[in-house]
């Protein structure tokens, strides 16, 4: 296809794509051993499996992308940010079209929980390069492989040009055209999470467990023992009778029943749900409540907040590095700040400016720039002595002829 062609087909992309109804997944619904039916929609009801998701969405679209270049041995951003990086879905200019939290945040989520995230070009700039994004979901998008084992895309049955398409793929199997959908995959383990979930709502707002029966030793009609339930329940619940001392007499006796061991085993199970959907998503037991589990992590949130930077938002970030980088000019690439995720204390990263600009790493002004703050005047100057002031302003001291001292 022309780029000419591509254009004009990318400027109509919209109503092609932007406007798709989005299907629901109850077709993709599969019952489990659990009883409990799992799809993407009823995993997201696991709480602790929304919380992953959420965690992994939310830092990918907290972090700003930048388009970097080479310049020497490093990368320096570009002076003027293209429109796909600063505002990719429109949504800075107009609130008719999604913002860049928002956009990535859909993205993420459908990486997340389908294995294959979706997004077409839907607007060029004036050299034909990708200035907006639609997001589609995965529902509508169909992807195959011909005979040269490239792929091909249609949206809502409608043909795309991969050079219009940005396909962010979880983890695969070699050779596949698609990802791994984590939910397939685990849906036993969700389902049995859910199962636990339900069992102990209906323990405790259905009646699965009663605390005690009444024992009389000569028979009672229906109407009799609903009066004597009615009698005991009004003058021994609520908090007000709490502390109650309950009398029976005609021979009835009190019974407690206890919890079982078993029935109280759901406890435990919603605890192990907890863990199984933190290794699913390799996010830090302490991020999903589970504080007893953090020593694998590092000693101190401080490690352990670098390590879920390393390990799990790494291969997260180099995905949606890896796709902004392909709608960029030849020679730039897509880099996340992670500057954010980095930063310790202020006491820790105060002793860390002090080390690196006395290593001569940094400048001053660098310094300040990543603390938000604007430059000074000499901030430039690596080799200036830490503990002088500046002497470069051509202004003589009062009682010094001589002006100021260079060195």
């Amino acid at each position: 296809m022309s780029i000419l062609r591509r254009a004009a087909r990318g400027a109509n992309a919209v109503q092609q794509f932007g406007d798709s109804s989005i299907p629901t997944n109850g077709s993709l619904a599969h019952m489990t051993a659990a009883g409990v039916p799992v799809n993407d929609q009823q995993a997201m009801k696991l709480i602790a499996l929304q919380a992953c998701v959420r965690i992994i969405s939310n830092t990918l679209a907290s972090l700003p992308i930048r388009a970097m270049q080479q310049q020497g041995q490093i990368l320096v951003p570009v002076e003027r940010q293209p429109t796909i990086v600063v505002d990719p879905f429109g949504g800075a200019s107009s609130a008719s079209w999604l913002t860049r939290r928002d956009g990535i945040k859909q993205m993420a989520v459908s990486a997340a929980l389908r294995g294959d995230g979706y997004g077409v070009v839907t607007a060029r700039d004036y050299l034909f390069r990708p200035s907006r994004l639609a997001v589609c979901h995965p529902d509508t998008v169909r992807v195959d492989v011909d005979d040269s084992g490239a792929r091909e895309y249609e949206v809502n049955r409608v043909k795309v040009d991969t050079a219009d398409m940005v396909h962010l793929m979880g983890l695969s199997m070699p050779g596949a055209a698609t990802g791994m959908s984590p939910v397939a995959y685990a849906r036993q383990a969700i389902g049995l999470g859910l199962a636990a979930e339900e069992f102990g709502a209906r323990f405790f707002g259905d009646g699965a467990h009663l605390s005690g029966v009444i024992e009389v030793k000569e028979d009672m009609n229906r109407e009799q023992a609903r009066q004597m339930k009615e009698a005991w329940e009004a003058s021994h619940t609520g908090l007000k009778n709490a502390h109650a001392a309950g009398i029976l007499s005609g021979g009835a006796t009190w019974k407690s029943i206890t919890v079982a061991p078993e029935d109280a085993q759901f406890l435990g199970t919603r605890a192990a749900a907890n863990i199984d959907m933190a290794m699913l998503y390799g996010i830090p037991p302490h991020m999903l409540g589970q504080v007893d589990r953090t020593t694998s992590w590092g000693t101190g949130i401080e490690q352990q907040a670098l390590s879920f930077l390393a390990y799990t938002m790494g291969d997260w970030l180099g995905m949606f590095e890896d796709a902004w980088t392909g709608m960029l000019p030849r020679g730039q690439v897509a880099v996340c700040d992670t500057r954010k995720l980095s930063r310790t204390d202020t006491a820790g990263r105060m002793s860390a400016a002090v080390q690196a600009r006395t290593a001569n790493v940094l400048t001053i002004n660098e310094l300040r720039a990543e603390e938000n703050r604007p430059p000074v005047d000499g901030g430039d100057d690596i080799h200036a002595p830490l503990n002088s002031a500046h002497t470069n302003t051509g202004k003589a001291p009062e009682g010094d002829p001589e002006g100021p001292a260079h060195v």
